[in-house]
């Protein structure tokens, strides 16, 4: 039975393709809740790097401030690295998030066999006994950790709308579209810049009925190549998180 939906989920979608050349890049965003009022701030870097042998890109995170589910002030580290020979697929994912006295609250891991088609997730924290689960995961799958990254290598000169599927924090699997919403100028305090907008639409199946009751996500990514992300709005973390609005406050590019 495994392997007969493994099948099913390998025929789904198309991935990203990878450039001959990843860029590096590094810069800073900060979060607002949309309602206003600062939530918190991340320095981030992504760079080409090698995986056993074949080209793969890292992306780093050090945040912090108040985001969900935590209820006080953390800071946290975050690490992902995806494999780039031809087209992204997530490969591992660190996350450890800490109180701001350095307590360690919790740590999360993910590791992804694009081979098999499976993930296994490990979440261990002071709140409770460790969490382990494994998953078995189309060829098409995105995660968070560096998704902005690699969403700006979509083909954005013919994007009507590209399917996939997006692993969350939780971890649950959702599929989603990125549908292009033209063009428009955006106002950050990196500058301003004319951008793509892109809507990522969650299928919810049967609940599909209730998608007009979630609050739009959208990406917006500059016009001019390399096309960085410049502006996020959206949950947060997933459902039941706060709307936020997260920007870019500067970048190396």
């Amino acid at each position: 039975m495994w392997s007969a939906i493994l099948i099913l989920l390998l025929l789904e979608s198309d991935l990203i393709k990878a450039p001959g050349m990843v860029a590096r890049d590094s810069g800073a965003v900060v979060v607002s809740a949309k309602s206003g009022g600062q939530r918190w701030t991340a320095n981030w870097t992504m760079e080409p790097i090698e995986r056993g042998g074949q080209k793969a890109i890292r992306f780093t995170e050090r945040g912090q401030g108040h985001v969900s589910p935590f209820a006080g002030e953390v800071r946290w580290t975050l690490e992902s690295v995806w494999s780039a020979d031809s087209a992204f697929q997530p490969l591992d994912s660190e996350k450890t998030v800490s109180s701001v006295t350095g307590a360690r609250v919790v740590t999360e891991k993910k590791h992804f066999d694009p081979a098999k088609g499976t993930m296994k997730f490990e979440r261990e924290g002071t709140a409770g006994p460790p969490e382990q689960k494994s998953m078995v995961l189309p060829r098409d799958v995105l995660i968070t950790e560096g998704i902005a990254g690699i969403l700006r290598y979509l083909m954005f000169d013919n994007l009507r709308s590209f399917r996939a599927h997006l692993l969350s924090n939780e971890p649950r699997l959702y599929r989603v579209t990125f549908e292009s919403r033209g063009k428009e100028p955006v106002r950050t305090p990196a500058g301003d810049f004319e951008c793509y907008k892109i809507e990522m639409v969650p299928h919810l199946g049967v609940l599909n009925v209730a998608r007009s009751f979630y609050p739009k996500a959208f990406f917006w990514f500059t016009v001019s190549a390399p096309h960085f992300w410049v502006r996020y709005e959206g949950l947060e973390n997933g459902p039941g998180t706060p709307e936020v609005v997260m920007e870019l406050d500067h970048a190396s590019h």
